[in-house]
């Protein structure tokens, strides 16, 4: 038996540096994230106050020690359109009271993603329903002017610097969420679920979290046809919206025809005799 260092053996050196090899090889190999080939390292939630933090110290960038830090905000310009549309997305609708999210930010605070899912991700018919719902709703919010109140414009002047989150807003609590009153008998086929976050998520109806596929019963979309009432139209006659139909503007252009009242569009192949062409 030889030992490690004899003739014929790897020295103790070798064996430590492949030790460390394999140790390496491993440690990248089952690493919690891991995304085409190479290893990311988890990070922690961070609570809320550190983003403010960052937010509210670098409120005034005339500062001599933000000046390194100006280069990274002018990059982050192109960013700004993705981050307001997720942040649109995340907008609770009017029937949700709260509605907390995920943000990415970055360490100098030049941007800011909400990482969470959209708000309003539910099948089509509900959709319809729930915001036909807020339109009797917020009609009746207006008439008796709970949560509506006139602003003066512009709200806030050039000058004016932003307000602090923590100092003007954490405090105060919500308004009351808007929603339809229904009823248990008329409305029961909805009414457990109607105005939940993620409703009908976990049941036989759809088909998961993404609500590609849906097949609801009867009672349910009877009683959400008659909720979405107010924005169904009640016209069933399919040639009344011939002028807002792509299909027939298809049809109209490759055949270097006019529908009366539409457009006129550039011909595919323009006709050698003038004679030939529509109106």
């Amino acid at each position: 038996m030889q030992t490690p260092g004899s003739s014929g053996g790897p020295t103790a050196d070798a064996l430590e540096e492949k030790a460390r090899k394999w140790q390496a090889a491993q440690k990248s190999r089952y690493a919690q994230q891991r995304r085409f080939g190479h290893c990311v390292a988890s990070k922690e939630n961070l609570p809320a106050e550190h983003c403010r933090k960052v937010v509210r110290d670098r409120g005034d960038l005339s500062a001599r020690k933000w000046r390194h830090d100006k280069r990274v905000y002018l990059g982050a310009l192109k960013f700004v359109p993705h981050a307001v549309l997720h942040l649109l997305q995340a907008l609770p609708p009017p029937w949700a009271q709260v509605r907390w999210v995920g943000v990415v930010y970055h360490i100098t605070g030049a941007i800011t993603f909400v990482e969470s899912e959209p708000a309003c991700r539910v099948i089509e018919p509900l959709y319809i329903a729930q915001w036909g719902s807020m339109w009797i709703a917020q009609r009746r919010e207006k008439r008796d002017r709970r949560h509506f109140k006139r602003m003066r414009f512009p709200p806030f002047d050039d000058e004016e610097p932003p307000l602090d989150y923590a100092d003007n807003l954490l405090d105060i609590d919500p308004l009351e969420a808007i929603q339809l009153e229904l009823d248990e008998e008329e409305d029961s086929a909805v009414f457990d679920w109607f105005y939940d976050p993620e409703p009908l998520k976990r049941t036989k109806f759809v088909n998961g979290e993404s609500y590609r596929k849906w097949r609801l019963p009867l009672p349910i979309m009877s009683t959400l046809y008659r909720l979405a009432g107010q924005l169904l139209s009640d016209l069933t006659d399919r040639n009344y919206f011939y002028l807002f139909e792509s299909k027939s503007f298809f049809t109209a252009k490759a055949l270097n025809m006019c529908i009366p009242g539409g457009p006129k569009f550039e011909p595919l192949y323009r006709d050698m005799d003038k004679a030939d062409e529509d109106w």
